[in-house]
């Protein structure tokens, strides 16, 4: 997968506005991956929650470090109207699986049931079921949710440290814009090769132009929007372009 963002280009247009999705977005040939990073990264003491929203419009899970389960001993997801987790149901409870790089997510990978909460450490690891017993470094949250009417796959990485300092860490999550398209846990992330973005920069002027700069001369501009749909093709010569 050819990467089109950098971890500081990413941060960047988060802040944007309504076309920061799709902005983060690494195209390859099966669908549009929109990526987000998480920078810092999201640290959640005993009594914090994060919501993660893939598309920016609603389309939202919760995770949850609670402070009324077993003296914080717990990691609890909650997904949107329409959403479900990689994982399987065992005992009347929900658990996410604990899913590696690489694994795939798509519509055959098993889920939670619609719109139940996910148990990630349930009182710690009383319970077998829970995949993300202890600590957890660079663990993937597989999931899907509805969007306009269409199913979609994703993922999120975090840590946890239950039964240790009761911590929780979210990193970065990502999403497949192309309807019913799988996707790889950590398809879209950035890695050490996305250096050839140092010293990109832009900016929104007064007329409302998006200005680049970069080091050496840009060749091509595409952006999408959070639907997968391409709405800007131009072609570019200069290390400066509006």
């Amino acid at each position: 997968m050819k990467k089109i963002t950098s971890k500081k280009l990413s941060k960047r247009l988060v802040q944007y506005g309504a076309l920061s999705a799709a902005a983060l977005g690494v195209a390859d040939a099966s669908g549009q991956v929109v990526y987000t990073d998480v920078d810092p990264d999201q640290v959640l003491n005993v009594g914090d929650e994060f919501i993660v929203d893939f598309t920016a419009m609603g389309t939202e899970f919760t995770i949850s470090n609670p402070d009324g389960l077993a003296g914080g001993n717990a990691a609890i997801v909650f997904p949107s109207s329409g959403g479900a987790f990689v994982g399987f149901a065992s005992g009347g409870f929900q658990y996410p699986s604990l899913l590696a790089a690489g694994d795939v997510i798509d519509a055959g990978a098993g889920y939670t049931s619609v719109g139940a909460r996910g148990d990630l450490n349930y009182y710690g690891c009383a319970y077998s079921n829970s995949q993300w017993c202890n600590t957890v470094v660079d663990g993937y949250l597989g999931v899907t949710f509805q969007f306009n009417g269409n199913t979609h796959y994703g993922w999120v990485r975090m840590d946890t440290d239950v039964n240790g300092s009761n911590l929780i860490t979210v990193k970065d999550f990502a999403f497949d814009a192309t309807p019913d398209t799988a996707i790889a846990a950590g398809d879209g992330q950035l890695g050490v090769d996305d250096q050839v973005f140092e010293g990109f920069e832009y900016f929104v002027d007064n007329a409302n132009r998006l200005n680049l700069s970069a080091p050496v001369a840009m060749e091509k501009i595409v952006m999408h929007n959070v639907l997968g749909q391409q709405v800007i093709s131009q072609k570019l010569s200069n290390t400066n372009e509006s």
